[in-house]
């Protein structure tokens, strides 16, 4: 059985007989990703750059990729393309690393997929929308406005007029909610 390779695992051995400031593009290009069971992307393209400094080496990455997601406002999957830049900071196992630096496995394989991971999971959008002019779906029976309409959406404007026009009148508020 063979065992598959993590495209994202660099070995980075190269890099510690290199002078300050050598550097290394690693392009990466993959047709579908499953990096968590709550990401899986599509057509992942990008680079990872790595450059030689004086107690490790810096890495700066860009990457973009499509994912699918839920439209918050009518509920439908669509098709997504988010992209991310990152930079970050590694050291050598023999080198004293601060908080803000990872420290370098002593085999020499750094696994970028945590990385690439969170980074792209942060791009994500909280309410993503699957067009600009989506018109959610209705209020009072729950329809895609999108694909048909219903008629309820004038009856709710009907009925929450009042509350819109108000103007600071909570008076008028308190009289339209009543019963």
């Amino acid at each position: 059985m063979k065992a598959t390779q993590n495209p994202f695992r660099i070995n980075i051995g190269f890099l510690i007989n290199q002078p300050i400031g050598y550097s290394r593009e690693i392009p990466i290009e993959l047709d579908k990703l499953v990096l968590s069971e709550d990401l899986t992307v599509r057509e992942l393209k990008g680079t990872i750059t790595l450059i030689r400094n004086q107690d490790g080496f810096r890495s700066q990455a860009i990457f973009d990729a499509e994912i699918d997601n839920e439209c918050g406002r009518c509920l439908e999957k669509f098709s997504h393309g988010i992209e991310s830049e990152f930079e970050e900071f590694f050291t050598f196992p023999f080198v004293e690393s601060s908080d803000e630096e990872i420290s370098v496995p002593e085999d020499g394989n750094v696994d970028f997929t945590p990385l690439v991971h969170d980074y792209l999971l942060m791009e994500i959008p909280i309410n993503a929308v699957c067009k600009d002019d989506c018109k959610g779906l209705c209020d009072v029976c729950g329809i895609n406005l999108n694909n048909k309409t219903c008629g309820n959406e004038k009856k709710s404007d009907k009925d929450t007029e009042p509350i819109r026009g108000n103007n600071g009148d909570w008076d008028s508020v308190k009289k339209a909610l009543k019963p």
